[in-house]
């Protein structure tokens, strides 16, 4: 019934977990296939990809293209896209049947958590809370869940460099979009790199950038 759609690029830190998660839902015959679109990891993602039993898509590491790729190769009737550093919490079943059931031509996204419990982790969750609820653009890390049908009637994910995810919720409409009670966790890890802060104001000015029509630089290209 379920496509699980997952770019994935030097997650082996993470991807176990993520995927362990699904396994109620694959023992239950809701989940029919589990893609993973790799972007060129170097390190054991692909051999934990493929040791459970997911399909491998191997392409560039640029998450619009990973993303439309991913979605093209599914064969299920719905589509659940999430990243590989997020795990669905308790009760995401019942939440997700319910969806497909009274909702069928709706998207879903979850409740969006981070496994930090920091004053500015908690800021940036309720920013995107705050988008989701009032501009009907949920992000990424909040994962969406649609139809195949839907899908295809809105065009999919654009093969960009950045903000697929706002491209598709644009598409969407506010009217086929709805939250999910379930949560789905996310890691906070990429935001220590940098810090919360410059990190918060960097995608906070990119986000405005790109509503007013700049488009998003392509990501830097891994030397061959």
């Amino acid at each position: 019934m379920i496509s699980v759609v997952m770019p994935t690029l030097n997650a082996e830190d993470h991807l176990a977990r993520t995927l362990s998660a699904l396994v109620p839902g694959v023992v239950e015959g809701m989940i029919k296939e589990v893609v993973i679109v790799d972007g060129g990891s170097d390190d054991a993602t692909l051999e934990i990809a493929d040791s459970t039993g997911c399909q491998i898509v191997k392409t560039d590491a640029e998450r619009g293209l990973q993303l439309w790729q991913g979605c093209r190769a599914t064969r299920g009737d719905w589509i659940l896209i999430m990243h590989s550093n997020s795990q669905l919490g308790d009760g995401w079943m019942d939440q997700v049947q319910a969806h497909i059931k009274n909702f069928p031509l709706q998207a879903g996204y979850f409740h969006l958590r981070f496994d930090d419990p920091s004053i500015m982790v908690g800021l940036w969750a309720e920013m995107l809370a705050l988008r989701a609820r009032w501009l009907a653009m949920p992000s990424g890390d909040h994962g969406l869940l649609l139809s195949r049908a839907l899908y295809d009637t809105v065009g999919g994910y654009k093969d960009q460099a950045a903000f697929e995810d706002v491209a598709l919720s644009m598409a969407l409409g506010r009217a086929r979009l709805r939250p999910i009670g379930a949560s789905l966790t996310t890691s906070a890890e990429r935001f220590h790199a940098r810090g919360w802060m410059l990190r918060l104001i960097g995608k906070s000015f990119s986000f405005l950038a790109y509503l007013l029509g700049i488009p998003p630089k392509p990501p830097v290209k891994k030397p061959s």
